[in-house]
This record gives C-alpha cells, structure tokens and sequence, in this order.
C-alpha cells in the first residue's frame, strides 16, 4: 500500500510559498495526491533485474502502445506484456478496469486526464516562467480538491521548450471537471479541433476569456510570438505573447493572436 507523504493543505502552502519566492523554480514533491509518482519520460523504458525467487523483472513498454489482448503474450526476453482488459494495472497502464464501457474513466488502458482553464488570472510576464506556470496549475488543483493535484501542467511554451515536450501524451480521454469531454485521446488534442471547449475552470464554472499559450494547436511553440520574455521577466512588459480563445474548439483554441504581456489572461492547466 502506497502512503501519501504529502497532504493536500500541505501541498498547497508549499507550492504558493514557492511561487511567492522569486528565483525558485522547482517543486516541493514530486508524489501525486493519489500517492504515485510523476513521471516525465515519454519513450521507452527498460527495466533489467532478477527477485532471489529467479523471476525475471526484465520488461520493455512503449507509452504509446495498445496491449493486444491476448494472454500470456511475451517479450524476446520472456517476460509477459501488459494486457489491457485483464483487470490489472501492469507496464504503461495507467487503468485497466477489464471492460470496454465507456464514460467510466478508464479507456484504453488509460484514466481520464483533467483540463481546465484557470480561474486566475494573471500578466504574461509575470507568470514566474513554465515552472512558475506548472506550480500555479497545481495549486488551483489543489485547492479545488482535485485529485493527483501535483501532475499538472500548464499549456505553455517557450521557444526552445514546446508544450508537447513537456506533457505526457496520453491514450485516454481529455475531459472537462464537468465531465464534458475535451478530445479522445492526445493525438485528437493536438489535431487542431476540439469536441468542447476549454472554457470550464477547476472549479467547473464558465470562463469566456483568452489564455496564455505561446502555443500552436499542435502544441509546438508559436514562432514569432516573443513569448513575453519567457513568461518571466519585468522586460516583457512591453512585449507580446501567443494566445488562444477558451470559447474556440477550432485551432484558435490554442492560438489566435499576440496579446501585450501587460495584459491579464488565463492559463490551460493539464493532468498528466
């Protein structure tokens, strides 16, 4: 059994201490609210090891592959494969609920990932960069009860580091808190279009605003936008940033126009 080492009113009083601190740019934890670690590699991981029984703990998973379904199935090495629809939690899979229902959460072997726009508002330049924007994701998380608090991230870039660099693809579902859902899975997400808009915010309450992204729809950077110095830099003040319409379910989503960093905007935060 996993213990959570860090409680939610916890959690939250470190991540708003952090964001208050200037110069400070990395989490307090990286265990998830439900007790699970986050993880950032999106590839394929390999694992080589024997127990004292001499079972073999040697696997190899890629995060974007669908388990067959067959059982029993094996590596070159000999190791069985995740199966998804067994009714176990096994490789990649981040759910396995052994059924094909829908709307219960958990499809292809992956839960529902949370997005929403935030109820804050904030200037460009003073977002505290991508990890200051990460922290205030995962603060208003938090605050809002939301479960695996610590996973989000906001759908940001900069030039040198895309939004979908920094985000776990996922074989599941996007979905509003309302339970609307966003895409079906992360392909769907960053083709261009949306099944309902971003404008839902954590606390499940309607925001027709714009949004800071510096982002493209397909979650590559917004070449041309000076991205409001990083996101974080008094300099930016008078500079510009990409930003997206969170009443838009077409590419503008994401992207529409430049938007002056002085300017009070939003931010997509995403569960991973």
């Amino acid at each position: 059994m996993i213990v959570v080492v860090l409680s939610t009113a916890c959690a939250v009083e470190q991540i708003d201490t952090i964001i208050d601190q200037r110069g400070v740019t990395d989490c307090p934890s990286s265990t998830s609210a439900s007790g699970g670690s986050h993880e950032t590699s999106t590839g394929t991981t390999t694992s080589t090891g024997s127990s004292s029984s001499g079972n073999s703990a040697t696997s190899s998973t890629t995060s974007g592959e669908t388990a067959s379904g067959s059982s029993g199935s094996e590596s070159s090495t000999g190791a069985p494969q995740p199966v998804c629809g067994d009714g176990v939690v096994d490789g990649d899979e981040t759910c396995d609920d052994g059924n094909d229902v829908p709307d219960d959460g958990c499809q292809e072997c992956a839960k529902d990932s949370i997005v929403f726009i935030s109820s804050e508002i904030y200037q460009g330049f003073a977002l505290g960069g991508l990890k200051g924007a990460d922290l205030r994701c995962q603060s208003l998380a938090a605050k809002a009860g939301l479960d695996r608090f610590l996973t989000f991230r906001a759908w940001l870039s900069t030039p040198s580091m895309s939004a979908s660099d920094r985000l776990l693809p996922s074989r599941g579902r996007y979905v509003l808190v309302n339970g609307l859902v966003v895409a079906q899975n992360w392909d769907a997400l960053t083709s261009g279009g949306l099944e309902n808009a971003i404008a839902v915010d954590e606390h499940s309450q309607t925001q027709a605003w714009g949004v800071w992204t510096g982002t493209l729809p397909s979650g590559q950077p917004a070449l041309g936008s000076e991205f409001c110095e990083d996101w974080d830099d008094d300099s930016g003040l008078l500079r510009f940033g990409g930003t997206g319409l969170s009443t838009s379910i077409d590419g503008t989503w994401s992207f529409f126009d430049q938007g002056p960093c002085g300017s009070e905007l939003r931010i997509y935060c995403v569960e991973q």
